[in-house]
């Protein structure tokens, strides 16, 4: 872990430190849980689809400290430390739980630590370009590392070991506690304002994304080794080149284009792992999943942020949306997978995901409308826009 730290603080990103750090150590959980599915059915003797609950159960805890975040606390230093606590806590519950009932229940736990982690990092950069593209790039940082880790982990020392690790990968963040302010630098909002009409129906796509993408991807773990004969190593290498294409994507400086398009592109990464039964197409679907999600992800908090009166507010909705359909995406994704029907959930997942980029590029081409009437109010002579019009 302590690699991707040096890179991430060698890179000089205009966000604190700890921030990055947070959400290095919270993204080495999430890229550790599509490893843990079959590890997890193996020692609760549970199936792949059951064992995908724990996941649910995560990001259900996720959604509510998302939720409460934006909504009822400032970020101050004791909410950073009970956040990092809480993951360590979590971490070491979920290594001695004696049942899947108590793992499930210390994952929720666990999903209230990142929840909170990934509101802490994304209040602070949302709205500005250059801060979420740092905060994006570490995913696919953390990522390159953590997944052939996790593998070697899982079969080596197993499960309980795995999750000691990801106790004291939590524990990181304690480090720079030093960094947050102990009280608000800003006087917080003494009201909330509701969300325009543009930006509801951005936040909609979102959890519609992250719904039909979790859906297969947390289950791509298994399908790669079940249904396409590699190794489980093999495939911690596909996710770990899944996350090098995402490190461009998301750190890219020039114009990104709609949204939509890019969705358009996950939506056919998805069909791909789903139907293909190729190691060869379930790897290059793996791994240009990678760019194409990171170039829309931050293309479509721009959108956000652009169509959003009060932008800082959406940071906390955007999150606890995306969550929310990561929530009830392994449960979609696990009826398909019980039942043996990972093509069609690999079709399913990729219509959600296009439908989604539909409602993305409708609220584009509003907005291009509304510019387009400004210029012509503003710009163009009365005589001229009177004529037009």
């Amino acid at each position: 872990m302590q690699a991707p730290v040096r890179l991430l603080l060698a890179l000089r990103p205009s966000v604190k430190p700890s921030l990055l750090v947070g959400t290095a150590a919270s993204t080495a959980v999430f890229v550790a849980t599509p490893f843990l599915l079959p590890a997890i059915a193996d020692e609760y003797d549970v199936s792949v689809g059951t064992a995908g609950l724990m996941s649910t159960a995560q990001l259900a805890g996720f959604v509510v400290a998302s939720w409460v975040g934006g909504r009822f606390l400032r970020p101050i230093r004791s909410v950073f430390v009970t956040a990092a606590v809480l993951g360590v806590v979590a971490n070491l519950s979920s290594a001695v739980a004696p049942t899947f009932e108590l793992l499930a229940i210390a994952r929720a736990v666990s999903g209230l630590s990142l929840g909170l982690i990934a509101w802490f990092a994304w209040q602070d950069a949302f709205g500005d370009a250059g801060k979420t593209g740092d905060v994006a790039v570490v995913g696919p940082l953390v990522g390159t590392v953590v997944a052939p880790g996790v593998s070697v982990l899982l079969e080596s020392a197993g499960l309980g070991a795995l999750f000691g690790v990801l106790a004291v990968i939590s524990s990181l963040p304690l480090l720079f506690v030093g960094q947050i302010d102990r009280r608000p630098r800003l006087r917080p909002h003494q009201t909330r304002h509701s969300a325009t009409r543009a930006a509801r129906v951005i936040l909609l796509a979102l959890a519609m994304i992250t719904c039909g993408g979790s859906s297969i991807f947390v289950y791509a773990a298994a399908i790669g080794q079940d249904l396409d004969g590699m190794s489980a190593f093999a495939v911690s290498l596909a996710f770990s080149a899944n996350a090098i294409a995402s490190i461009p994507a998301a750190k890219w400086f020039g114009r990104r284009g709609p949204a939509g398009i890019w969705f358009i592109g996950t939506a056919t990464c998805a069909v791909i792992i789903g139907v293909t039964h190729s190691a060869v197409l379930f790897s290059v679907a793996l791994i240009a999943w990678g760019f194409v999600f990171w170039m829309g992800i931050p293309a479509v908090f721009a959108l956000l942020a652009a169509r959003s009166a009060f932008p800082e507010e959406r940071a906390g909705d955007a999150q606890a949306v995306m969550a929310l359909g990561r929530v009830f995406g392994p449960v979609l994704g696990g009826l398909f997978v019980a039942a043996g029907a990972t093509d069609r959930l690999g079709v399913v997942a990729g219509g959600v995901i296009v439908s989604a980029s539909i409602l993305l590029l409708y609220v584009d081409r509003n907005r291009f409308i509304v510019q387009r009437q400004w210029v012509r109010r503003n710009i163009v002579p009365d005589a001229i826009a009177t004529y037009f019009d």
